[in-house]
């Protein structure tokens, strides 16, 4: 499946699914992608692997698993390509104790603390005048977010084996640092601060978007209590994975038409991108 094929130009899809634990394999295993995956060459580097993907009439791309670590790379390449609309998404420890095992939020906010991580995308490779020094007030985008909020209810409340969980609107995303779990003293600085969840991805995917001119917004599943939150097993989110992965890739495939509907219409995140 990872043969590479010439990349699709601008305009052919300007939508893009970001891939993560919500989502697993499943979009690769959907039926909806290309057999063959494309990279894009940038100033930075190769860009992560995209599909080209169709769902009805609606055609997008999709990035596997945040990119795989290109995150620079695969964002500018995301902009190269004309993408104007993006849901990423995770799984992550659960801080806000309204905010339950197995519930789905879209967040609204985010604090980031990955040191290691570029805080921007190069200025180079922007093509409007004036510098780039975007705003997050609000963070994510108001029309995305109402659209992931109400098809994850409308899945939710169609299945009874689903009968428990609730999706929140809004919460403040703490982005950590990668590579390990955090401790319950940092946990409870989170907390502290006022973070609902932490995870290790989206923060960058948000910054990014906006950067890019990218309305965005995300899907998110508590996996598990945060470190020092309750007890857990790694082996518990297995079941998670198997059972809420294919509910995430439902949510999203049935917020495309409505996502690809609003081309065209103003957006709040256009106005807080460009310092003239």
């Amino acid at each position: 499946m990872n043969t590479k094929m010439t990349k699709p130009g601008p305009g052919h899809a300007q939508i893009a699914i970001i891939g993560g634990t919500y989502l697993q394999n499943r979009m690769l295993e959907s039926g909806l992608l290309d057999d063959q995956s494309f990279t894009v060459e940038t100033p930075f580097g190769r860009s992560g692997e995209i599909w080209c993907g169709r769902s009805g009439t609606t055609s997008f791309y999709y990035v596997h698993n945040h990119g795989d670590g290109k995150y620079v790379e695969t964002w500018v390449a995301l902009y190269q390509l004309g993408v104007r609309e993006a849901i990423g998404g995770a799984t992550a420890g659960g801080i806000n104790p309204a905010m339950k095992v197995r519930d789905f939020v879209v967040p609204d906010d985010f604090m980031d603390f990955n040191i290691d991580r570029p805080r921007s995308l190069p200025q180079s490779i922007f093509q409007e005048e004036g510098m780039i020094l975007p705003r997050y007030t609000p963070a994510t985008d108001p029309l995305l977010d109402d659209i992931l909020v109400s098809e994850t209810k409308s899945r939710l409340e169609r299945d009874d084996t689903l009968s428990g969980i609730n999706v929140h609107k809004g919460g403040v995303v703490v982005q950590a640092a990668a590579g390990r779990f955090e401790t319950p003293a940092e946990i409870r600085m989170f907390q502290k601060l006022g973070g609902d969840f932490v995870t290790m991805s989206i923060g960058t995917e948000i910054a990014y978007a906006r950067m890019a001119g990218i309305h965005y917004s995300c899907l998110v599943i508590i996996s598990n209590p945060a470190e020092g939150m309750g007890e857990w097993r790694f082996d518990s989110l297995s079941d998670i994975y198997q059972t809420l992965n294919k509910v995430s890739l439902d949510i999203v495939v049935s917020s495309l038409p409505r996502i690809a509907s609003l081309k065209g219409k103003p957006r709040i995140g256009d106005e807080l991108r460009v310092h003239p």
